[in-house]
Order: C-alpha cells, then sequence, then structure tokens
C-alpha cells in the first residue's frame, strides 16, 4: 500500500466506515483537497483542545494542582503588621496615659506675695519715724544742710533690712537710695549742682552694684558679687570719664577741683591701660 493510501485510510470518509473496502488511487486523489501555504497559515488551529460549556466552570471550580498546594503549605506565612500611625505629642489621648513625672502628695503653700516688701517698708517708716521725731524733740535745725539725711537714713536703713534677710528686694533699693542721699548732700553742702552732668552714674549703675554686692556677701554667692562689683566698677567709670569731659575739659561748674581736677585725666589713661593690659594677660594664659 502506497503512503497516500495509508493517510487517506486514518481520515474519516464515507467508504471508510465500511469495512473490507478500500478505494483506489485515483479515487484518493480526487477526492483529497490541495491546501496552499497561505490558507493553512491563516486558518484555526484544529488540533487545540476544544472546552465545552459545560466543563467551562469546572475548570475554573477545579483545585489546585498538588504543586501549587505543596509549595504554598511550605511558603513561610507572615503575621499581618498593623500600621502604627504617629500621635502627637500634645494629643489628649498622651496627656491621659502619661501620668506626670514629679508627683506631689500635698501641694506646696503658696507664699504671700510682697511680704518681704511690706516688712521691709515698715521698718524704714519706723526708723524715719524716730528719726524725726528726734529731731523734733531735740530742736535741730536740718533745713540748710541736713535734710539729705531724710535720704540718707532710708537708704541705710534698707540696706540693713536686707542684709539682715530682707535680700535683693530691700538691699537694691536700699544702695539707690543710700547713694541719692549722699551725692544729695555733697551738692547742697558745695553748690555744686551741675554735678549731675556726671553724677548720676553713682546712683545707677554703682547703687545697684553696692546693693548686690552686700547681699551676695551675706548669701555668700560668687555670681552676684562679681556682677555687684562690676556695676560698681561701671559706675565708677562713666563718673570719672564724665568728670574729666564735663570739667576738665569744658569746665561747665567754674569750680577749681584742685588737684583732683587736675590729675582726672591722667588717672583716666592709667586706669584704662592697667585694664586692657590685665585684659590681655588674662587671654594669653587662657591660649596658654
Amino acid at each position: 500500500m502506497s503512503k497516500r493510501k495509508r493517510a487517506s485510510l486514518g481520515k474519516t470518509s464515507t467508504g471508510a466506515d465500511q469495512p473490507g473496502s478500500e478505494p483506489d488511487d485515483a479515487a484518493v486523489k480526487e477526492d483529497m483537497a490541495h491546501v496552499t501555504p497561505d490558507v493553512l497559515a491563516g486558518s484555526p488551529n484544529i488540533f487545540a483542545p476544544k472546552w465545552g460549556t459545560e466543563d467551562e466552570p469546572a475548570k475554573a471550580d477545579a483545585p489546585a494542582t498538588e504543586p501549587v498546594v505543596a509549595a504554598a503549605e511550605s511558603a513561610p506565612t507572615e503575621a499581618p503588621v498593623e500600621k502604627i500611625e504617629p500621635v502627637e505629642p500634645s494629643s489628649p489621648a498622651i496627656a491621659m496615659a502619661t501620668p506626670p513625672l514629679y508627683v506631689t502628695s500635698s501641694p506646696h503653700p503658696v507664699r504671700p506675695r510682697g511680704g518681704g516688701s511690706s516688712a521691709a517698708l515698715g521698718v524704714v517708716l519706723v526708723v524715719v519715724g524716730i528719726f524725726a521725731l528726734g529731731v523734733v524733740v531735740l530742736g535741730v535745725d536740718l533745713t540748710q544742710y541736713g535734710w539729705p539725711l531724710f535720704v540718707i537714713v532710708p537708704g541705710l536703713t534698707l540696706l540693713v533690712v536686707g542684709f539682715v534677710g530682707g535680700g535683693v528686694g530691700a538691699s537694691v533699693p536700699g544702695g539707690i537710695v543710700t547713694m541719692l542721699g549722699l551725692i544729695l548732700a555733697y551738692q547742697s553742702s558745695t553748690e555744686d549742682w551741675a554735678s549731675w552732668a556726671f553724677a548720676w552714674a553713682l546712683i545707677v549703675p554703682f547703687g545697684v552694684g553696692l546693693g548686690l554686692y552686700l547681699q551676695a556677701l551675706r548669701d555668700r554667692d560668687p555670681v552676684m558679687l562679681r556682677r555687684g562689683r562690676t556695676l560698681m566698677f561701671l559706675g565708677l567709670m562713666i563718673t570719672l570719664i564724665g568728670f574729666v569731659f564735663f570739667e576738665s575739659i569744658l569746665g561747665i561748674s567754674g569750680k577749681d577741683y584742685g588737684l583732683f581736677g587736675k590729675a582726672a585725666l591722667p588717672a583716666l589713661l592709667i586706669v584704662i591701660g592697667v585694664i586692657l593690659l590685665v585684659r590681655s594677660i588674662q587671654r594669653s594664659r587662657r591660649l596658654a
């Protein structure tokens, strides 16, 4: 049997259903259809499996094959990670959840405000009253030169009260009032009222530094002691510079201060030079 005949036997035909009937080669050739390659290129694939409409849901619902199930079982399962949202520090949730850092069993007693100032003022009034009573009883005339004592005595009283226990609230005003009384006593006795041009620095900052310095001596506070010394030195320097400018150079008061007025300018230059030298030595020691 030839190759074409064997190929024709595999195909379905009307003659192939009858047993024992074998068509000849000529009939096979006539029945065969010649198909060109171009037609085969656009034809559907007849060897692809065709699924029926009934098999499609079964295919979709079919369980996974065994290797896939094994791979799924062997894969490690990770616990779901919850996303924690940041909470603002000032939110009420944290304020309610977080306990206070310092919890006291009993509230601190509230100190009365102005108690020390009231006590200092009371002491000053008592002292001034006693001083005025003594002047009246003894008949002392303080109208011409002694009236600044009514300023000096309260200032000294405040300094004493602050040094005893009144604190800075009494010592600093005491230093200011005391220096004011001393300047007024000098001006009233010499009638050098033009000295206000430079003498104001002896009240502030010198008076403030005096009060801080005395309070620091009592409290043994090195920081306040240094600050008081600085303010006192600054007040003295301003007064000296003002005296040289207004009296030695301009002569606004027309008074002759004698040796002090002549030596004021050289003394100022010496003091400034010493300050610069001390600072340079201290800086060189720090760098070394």
